[in-house]
Order: structure tokens, then C-alpha cells, then sequence
């Protein structure tokens, strides 16, 4: 008798112990469809292309969620948001991050659970994020990239100027943009004029472009003037205008370069004639040291 009323008090104090609290709480929701991106005259395109938006409330992260999606946060009433870009590196969806040199948007939301709250951030780069390289090719028209309208580039092959040309219309249907033209007997490379500093250290250093292109874009840098050539990765390719964000920072680090490094864009024949590859809104933007 002793051993059945022991365990019935077991069962019933599991019981009511389980059943003690069964309140879930119901979270909050804000949904990013959009983004809004300042920038200052000295800082060249506004458009980036953030895939992804990294999320903390009140100081808790709450993961990397794709734009669109619905994000919810265990919270109520007015709520701290910090709000970060993340984007594809390198062309890679392993190598997503958020972007070391953009600003998050730091703001407070009022929010409500069970309810879904929009919410259009607006990013901004670093104010101490270095420019070190913008190249947006002008408005107007030349033959070949030895031209002013080529802004910082030339041909890598002074006989073939052919295979590096100005195009119109550069992206957003306005303007100019380079065009490399590989043909069957020679592959169009362009190199920067003068050569860019950039710190080593492990300090983040980034390129962005814009491009469209039926071929493969190689990019390489260069430490020594343009004895050697180290590859930055390869840009494959679109039919229509897309962005690239390419981390120069392992690179550069590794040359050390004191001179400062010579950048090359190289589009290879695939065997058509009408072989293209287009690049608009070039910038090296590095972070603070």
C-alpha cells in the first residue's frame, strides 16, 4: 500500500510539476522587403546588392535572414534594431557576411506580437571607411581606354586597344562603362594607370563593380609594378547588370606592397565573336586601420 501511494505521489507531482507553466510567448515580427542606401559625392554609386539583413534586438542576435523574409524577435513595444547589410563575397553564398564598411541602421521600432512590422532600413558607409580607388568612366565617348572617358585604366596591350573600348549605355541605362573585348587571337586585359595604396595589416580592403558579361572577368593585383600577378578571383558571368564585391584584404596583406598595387580586369576569348564583358562603378573601399 506504502509503495503504491509513493508512487502516485511521484506521478502527481511529475504531473503538476509539467503542467506548472505552459505559456509560450508569441513573438514579434518585422518583415526588410527594401533598403535605402546614402552616399556622399566622394563615395561613387549608391547601389549595393545586400542579399541578406543580419539582425539584433535590444542587443541579442537573432541570425541572417534573406530580404523578404518574415524575422521574428521575442520582444514588444519599442524595440532597439540594429539592422546590418550582408552580402555575397566573392560571388559565394558560403562566403556571405555582413559588410565590414557599411554602417548598420541603428533605429527604434515599435512592435507588437503576433503582428508583422515593415521596416526599410537605410545604410550608410563607415565615415571612416578610406576610398582609395573610384572609377565611374565619365559621360562622355572615346576609341580605346588610353582615353580620358576610361577614367583610371588602359590597355594592357598597347597593339590591341581594340580589346578595351568605352561603351554606351554604362549601368542604369546611362553614361559609359568599359568594355573588354577578347577575340580569337588575343585575350582583353586593362590595368590601372597609376598605382593604388591600400593598408596590409589584415585591414579589410573590398572592391565593388558592376558588370554584364557573357565571359569569365579575371581579376588580379599586382605588388611590384606588374612583374608578378596575384588572382583576386574570378566574376562569372550575367546577362544583365549585376553587382560583385570582391575582399582584396588577404592580398594585399600578404604582398605588403610599399609601392602601392597595379589592378588588372582580364576577359579570356570563349570561342564567340560577340564575346563582351562590361564594367561600370569600380571603387576600392577599405576599412579603418
Amino acid at each position: 500500500m506504502i509503495k503504491k501511494l509513493s508512487v502516485f505521489l511521484v506521478v502527481l507531482c511529475v504531473f503538476l510539476g509539467c503542467s506548472k507553466d505552459l505559456h509560450v510567448q508569441i513573438p514579434s515580427y518585422i518583415q526588410i522587403n527594401d533598403y535605402h542606401v546614402k552616399t556622399s559625392n566622394t563615395q561613387g554609386t549608391s547601389n549595393q546588392n545586400f542579399t541578406d539583413m543580419l539582425v539584433y534586438a535590444n542587443g541579442q542576435i537573432y541570425g541572417t535572414y534573406p530580404l523578404g523574409a518574415k524575422i521574428p524577435v521575442l520582444t514588444s513595444g519599442p524595440t532597439s534594431f540594429i539592422i546590418r547589410g550582408v552580402v555575397r563575397m566573392n560571388g559565394l553564398d558560403l562566403l556571405r557576411a555582413d559588410y565590414e564598411v557599411m554602417k548598420g541602421c541603428d533605429t527604434i521600432i515599435n512592435v507588437t506580437p503576433g503582428q508583422v512590422t515593415n521596416i526599410k532600413p537605410v545604410f550608410e558607409y563607415f565615415t571612416t571607411a578610406q576610398f582609395d580607388w573610384i572609377d565611374g568612366f565619365g559621360s562622355s565617348a572615346t576609341d580605346s581606354c588610353s582615353g580620358s572617358s576610361c577614367g583610371a585604366l588602359e590597355a594592357s596591350y598597347t597593339g590591341h586597344t581594340e580589346t578595351a573600348t568605352t561603351y554606351s549605355p554604362g549601368f542604369g541605362g546611362t553614361g559609359y562603362c568599359l568594355a573588354l573585348r577578347p577575340n580569337d587571337t588575343i585575350y582583353a586585359s586593362v590595368r590601372s594607370k597609376f598605382a593604388v595604396g591600400l593598408p596590409a595589416g589584415g585591414v579589410g580592403v573590398y572592391m565593388e563593380l558592376n558588370y554584364q558579361s557573357n565571359v569569365i572577368i579575371q581579376v588580379y593585383i599586382s605588388g611590384d609594378g606588374g612583374v608578378t600577378q596575384t588572382d583576386c578571383g574570378g566574376i562569372y558571368p550575367s546577362a544583365t547588370w549585376a553587382k560583385m564585391y570582391l575582399n582584396l584584404t588577404e592580398q594585399v596583406s600578404t604582398l605588403q606592397s610599399q609601392s602601392g598595387y597595379i589592378i588588372y580586369f582580364v576577359a579570356s576569348y570563349d570561342g564567340n565573336s560577340n564575346d563582351q564583358a562590361l564594367i561600370d562603378n569600380i571603387k576600392i573601399v577599405t576599412a579603418a586601420p
